[in-house]
């Protein structure tokens, strides 16, 4: 095997691919640690005027990424993954001649000259095919949908569903949802399936999603392949700019979310999205888990405060939109400065659902944007199901969330 290409392109694509390796490599086989070079020639190549995929796949999820590279002897190498990706982003911005030479990697740029132990791709396995397409998606509205659900996804191994993305697939849009029973996050998009009657269920690991939609592209669309036959587990496919993802999805059964999800509220607050947030961030310094943020709801502004008797204390008043009575609750402000980040609107609103105000500080609260639909006073316009809508469970007196 032996190409060139140019250092900018083989570093983005290389550290790209480096990302999807495991995290944990002693816990995977060794082999998995490594990038794969495939070099083809022209006629033969992933793609047109591209010569060089890049691959990286732990079993769970598989990715490629093709690169334009000028290739003198078709081959495939497998390296040291993470190794390759920060030796290549060391390189000077120029060409780097890479070749085979007996069991070594040769890497050539300028002056500097690297070799690298080669292991053996036969004991790779193979990489899963690209799923049948079924539609296209908008890349900066899916970027974005990711960004607002993803963070309310669980961490918790133990019970894989929740660290997942709830993909719901209609003819009608796309909608994701995402809890770790504390919170909720949902939001729904438009798109252009190319398949007739589109329908699907997937639940798709949070991280890998939240990786995508990190990764700058300069592709407007992102294709979606499906394949939930696939008798190695069924997978989905996320393709940009040429670039592949495809993922295992898991299996699970998860909450049903929409139950939760009300559709009026009895009062609302509406605040200034980066106004209450630069507040919570300066109280939030002294909250602790047996002292979280307390909110106090009056006429038309609300007082944030937290700290215990013994120790450090914060309190800041904010100007806030709200007709009612007086309520008290408490929020773990890590969770609420996670869906005050995701509000899109300049201004965000808090929806209580019960009229006794025990109660409606004892349910769950809704936080939307306040053009976006998501919660309406009794006699208001129909939720906009595309909404996006984060459902925050208070934190109860004795217990730590």
């Amino acid at each position: 095997m032996r190409f060139s290409v140019e250092r900018d392109v083989f570093a983005d694509a290389t550290g790209w691919a480096a990302r999807h390796l495991p995290s944990r490599p002693g816990l995977t086989p060794n082999v998995l640690t490594g990038l794969l070079l495939e070099a083809a020639a022209p006629a033969a190549g992933p793609q047109p005027g591209a010569g060089l995929l890049v691959c990286a796949f732990d079993t769970e999820v598989a990715v490629r990424a093709p690169v334009a590279a000028a290739v003198e002897e078709p081959g495939r190498a497998l390296v040291p993954g993470r190794l390759l990706a920060d030796i290549v982003h060391s390189l000077p911005a120029t060409t780097v001649e890479v070749a085979i030479d007996g069991d070594r990697l040769v890497l050539r740029c300028g002056s500097v000259r690297f070799t690298v132990p080669l292991m053996d791709p036969a004991d790779y396995p193979e990489l899963p095919r690209f799923p049948a397409p079924i539609g296209e998606v908008d890349t900066l509205g899916f970027a974005a949908a990711v960004g607002q659900v993803a963070p309310a996804a669980g961490r918790d191994e133990t019970v894989p569903v929740l660290t997942t993305v709830r993909l719901e697939i209609s003819g009608r849009g796309l909608i994701l949802a995402a809890t770790d029973r504390y919170r909720l996050a949902v939001r729904g998009i438009p798109w252009q399936p190319t398949v007739d009657d589109p329908w699907a269920l997937a639940h798709v690991p949070a991280k890998v999603l939240a990786e995508m939609a990190r990764t700058p592209t300069s592709a407007s669309r992102i294709v979606i392949g499906l394949d939930l036959a696939d008798p190695a587990g069924a997978r989905l496919g996320l393709a940009a700019a040429g670039r592949q993802t495809i993922v295992r999805l898991i299996d699970g059964t998860f909450p049903n979310y929409r139950k939760l999800l009300p559709e009026t509220a009895a009062y609302t607050v509406t605040a200034q999205t980066a106004v209450l947030a630069a507040a919570v961030r300066r109280v939030a310094v002294v909250a602790t888990r047996t002292a979280p943020l307390r909110f106090t709801f009056t006429q038309d502004q609300v007082v944030a405060e937290a700290g215990d008797g013994g120790g450090a204390q914060a309190s800041e008043t904010i100007p806030v939109e709200y007709s009612g009575p007086e309520l008290s609750v408490l929020f773990n402000p890590s969770y609420l400065l996670d869906g005050l980040g995701a509000v899109e609107d300049d201004e965000a609103t808090i929806g209580f659902v019960a009229a006794d105000p025990a109660e409606a500080t004892a349910r769950p609260a809704v936080l939307t944007g306040k053009d976006s639909g998501g919660v309406r006073e009794p006699g208001g316009p129909p939720v906009d199901e595309g909404a996006f809508r984060y459902l925050l469970m208070p934190i109860r007196t004795g217990s730590a969330a």
